[in-house]
């Protein structure tokens, strides 16, 4: 893998040692990339899922080891990573990690209704993160990595809520998971999808299989 998709990966989180040689130097500026806000990327999400299934989506940190958890899980049928909720129209993965965007990584999730209940999809949800820690799960920091459940119906938001609290009754420190309704949907760029089952950063396959109880790991 390159070192450019590694230190993506990284979220650049660590800051670069300054050579001995440059401190003395003035400082120099940086060009960062134009965030221009955009009212698209507030309109609701108005993708319609194939006919007889239905569309979830979550926030839970980084959205790989989210992914294949939710692709293993019977009844749902197509899993897909991306960006939501931001102020920005069509934004990379570079855009993302600036923190300036104010999106948040998501699993969007096709599901047989029939097959699988969206509070089984709220279970898993809530069993693969922390949902009291804000802007960050683990060592990655940003809003990119917070916890929201983004609703398409009524009936999702009065099932979230209701999870929510069941929840909480679990935890002694409060959630910080926020509800709101699913707004435009950005995908990620090609390489994030299905990331861990392409062998994700060492090349090591993860199964995707129905009910397949695996430790997943997350970078692969």
């Amino acid at each position: 893998m390159d070192s450019s998709l590694k230190a993506q990966e990284t979220k650049q989180l660590d800051t670069p040692e300054v050579a001995p040689s440059l401190k003395a130097e003035e400082p120099q500026l940086v060009d960062k990339p134009a965030i221009v806000p955009s009212p698209i990327a507030q309109e609701p999400d108005n993708d319609v899922p194939a006919p007889g299934k239905e569309f979830a989506e979550f926030a839970a940190g980084c959205f790989w080891g989210v992914e294949l958890a939710f692709q293993r899980i019977p009844g749902v049928t197509v899993t897909e990573v991306g960006y939501t909720q931001g102020i920005s129209h069509n934004p990379s993965y570079e855009d993302v990690c600036t923190n300036t965007t104010n999106h948040a990584e998501v699993v969007r999730v096709q599901y047989d209704p029939k097959e699988c209940t969206y509070e089984t999809l709220l279970d898993l949800f809530w069993s693969r993160h922390d949902p009291t820690t804000l802007n960050r799960q683990g060592k990655l920091v940003g809003a990119q990595y917070r916890s929201g459940i983004y609703v398409y119906t009524p009936e999702q938001e009065k099932l979230a809520r209701d999870s929510l609290e069941k929840q909480q009754t679990k935890l002694e420190d409060k959630i910080v998971t926020e509800v709101l309704p699913a707004k435009k949907f950005y995908k990620a760029e090609e390489y994030h999808q299905q990331y861990l089952v392409k062998g994700g950063r060492y090349g090591n396959a993860q199964s995707p299989a129905k009910s397949c109880k695996d430790p997943i790991r997350c970078y692969g």
